[in-house]
C-alpha cells in the first residue's frame, strides 16, 4: 500500500468517524430562565426538563426566537434570519402536532440559537471527488424553554446541540441545511417534553 493510499484510507476513516455522530457538545449561554433543574444528557449533548404535566399545545405561543450565536459562523444577515425563521416555524409546527390538552396550563416559547456550524460545499465536494466522501459536517446548538403564561415561571426546558447525521448527504452540499436539520430535531424534541405522558407512538414524528 502506497502512501498515497494510506492517506486516502485514513482520510476516509476520519471523516466517516466524524460523521457518524450527531452530538454537539454545548455549554450554557445563559438565556436559559433556569438552568438549575435541567437534567444533563448522558451523551453530553445538552440537557432537559420535562413538563411535570402536559401543556395545552392550542395556549402555547411563540413569544421570542433570537440570535445568541457567536460570531465564529461568519453569517450574513440574511442568513441569520431564515436560520430564526426557520427554528420559529419548527417550533410551530412540533407543538401544533401534539394532542390536545384542554387542562393544560397556557405557555409560551423562548427560543435561542446559541451555536451554528456551516458546512463549505466546496471542500465537501473535493473529497467527494477523492472518493474520501464529505469532509465538512455542520449544524447548530439551541436553548429553548417553555415559561408559564402568567408567571414566567419555567415549565419545559431545552439546551441542545446537533450535528446533521451521515445520512443526511445531501445536507453537506447546502451551507445552511445542517443547521436547518437540527432546528427540526430540536423542535422534535422539545415538544416532548411538554407532554411527558405521551407514548412514543404519541410523539410528533419528522
Amino acid at each position: 500500500m502506497n502512501k498515497l493510499t494510506r492517506f486516502a484510507a485514513t482520510a476516509a476513516c476520519i471523516a466517516a468517524l466524524s460523521a457518524c455522530g450527531t452530538v454537539m457538545p454545548t455549554a450554557d449561554s445563559g438565556y436559559l430562565s433556569d438552568s438549575r433543574a435541567l437534567v444533563p444528557a448522558a451523551d453530553a449533548s445538552g440537557a432537559r426538563r420535562v413538563a411535570a404535566q402536559a401543556l395545552d399545545p392550542a395556549r402555547v405561543t411563540i413569544a421570542e426566537v433570537v440570535w445568541r450565536s457567536d460570531a465564529r459562523a461568519e453569517l450574513g444577515d440574511d442568513e441569520r434570519q431564515a436560520l430564526l425563521a426557520g427554528l420559529e416555524r419548527e417550533l410551530r409546527q412540533a407543538v401544533q402536532a401534539l394532542p390536545p390538552a384542554p387542562e393544560g396550563r397556557p405557555a409560551r416559547i423562548r427560543a435561542a440559537i446559541t451555536r451554528v456550524e456551516t458546512v463549505s460545499p466546496g471542500l465537501n465536494t473535493v473529497g467527494t471527488l477523492l472518493l474520501i466522501g464529505p469532509l465538512d459536517r455542520g449544524g447548530a446548538a439551541f436553548e429553548i424553554e417553555a415559561v408559564d403564561a402568567a408567571t414566567g415561571e419555567q415549565l419545559a426546558a431545552l439546551r441542545l446541540g446537533y450535528f446533521a447525521p451521515l445520512g443526511e448527504l445531501k445536507a453537506r452540499f447546502s451551507r445552511l441545511a445542517p443547521a436547518g436539520i437540527a432546528a427540526h430535531e430540536a423542535a422534535l424534541e422539545f415538544a416532548a417534553l411538554l407532554r411527558p405522558a405521551a407514548s412514543p407512538e404519541e410523539a410528533p414524528r419528522r
